[in-house]
C-alpha cells in the first residue's frame, strides 16, 4: 500500500484506504477494522502523499517524516499516550519539529498515524520512492536555474495607441475612439 491510497477524513477518526470511486466521492476500508463506506461531496479528505510537516528547516513531506520515524523505531517510538512534552522532544530530536507552529493534536496525531502504518506500508519502497522524487526535484531546479540564466528579456516598444474621448461628456458611459485631427 502507497501513501497515495491512504486518506484521512476530518471528522471521522482513523485512516482509510481508497478502494474505488464514485460519482461524488470515494469508497473507502478503515485500516484495522475494515468497515467499508462512502464519502460525499461535503467531506473533507486529505491524501497522506499531500500532507506535510512544518520543521525548523521548512516543510517536510509526510513520507520523509515517516521515514525518519521508521528509522528510530530501534530505539522506539513513543505512543501517543505518551507525555507530550516527551513526544515533542522525540520529535525535535527525529525530525527538528517547528514546536511553535504544530498544534499538540497534529503531533498525537502523526504518532498515531506511524503507529497504524508501520505494518501497512513497505518503507523500503518508500525510502526509494522519496529519493527518486528528491533527485528528479532538484535536477528540475537545475534545469530551471540553466534555462533563466539563459534567456535574455526582450524588450517591447510601446504602441502608438489613440485617446479615449466620451462622446457623452464626462459622465456618459459609451467610449467612441475619435482619430488625431492632422490640422
Amino acid at each position: 500500500m502507497e501513501l497515495k491510497d491512504i486518506v484521512s477524513i476530518a471528522g471521522v477518526s482513523g485512516l482509510h484506504k481508497i478502494i474505488g470511486k464514485t460519482k461524488t466521492g470515494l469508497i473507502l476500508e478503515t485500516i484495522g477494522t475494515g468497515k467499508r463506506f462512502a464519502t460525499g461531496v461535503q467531506d473533507k479528505v486529505s491524501v497522506l502523499e499531500d500532507i506535510s510537516m512544518y520543521t525548523e528547516e521548512g516543510d517536510m513531506k509526510l513520507a520523509d517524516v515517516l521515514i525518519k520515524l521508521n528509522e528510530k523505531e530501534v530505539a522506539g517510538v513513543p505512543d501517543a499516550k505518551t507525555d507530550l512534552k516527551d513526544l515533542r522532544k522525540f520529535l525535535s530530536e527525529t525530525i527538528k519539529l517547528d514546536n511553535e507552529r504544530v498544534y499538540d493534536s497534529d503531533v498525537k496525531k502523526l504518532i498515531n498515524w506511524y503507529h497504524q502504518l508501520k505494518t501497512e506500508i513497505d518503507f523500503e519502497k518508500l525510502k526509494t520512492d522519496a529519493a527518486t522524487e528528491t533527485s528528479a526535484t532538484e535536477s528540475e531546479e537545475h534545469k530551471t536555474e540553466k534555462i533563466a540564466a539563459t534567456k535574455t528579456p526582450k524588450k517591447i516598444a510601446p504602441k502608438n495607441i489613440a485617446t479615449k474621448h466620451s462622446s457623452k461628456g464626462a459622465g456618459g458611459s459609451q467610449m467612441t475612439y475619435r482619430p488625431k485631427s492632422g490640422t
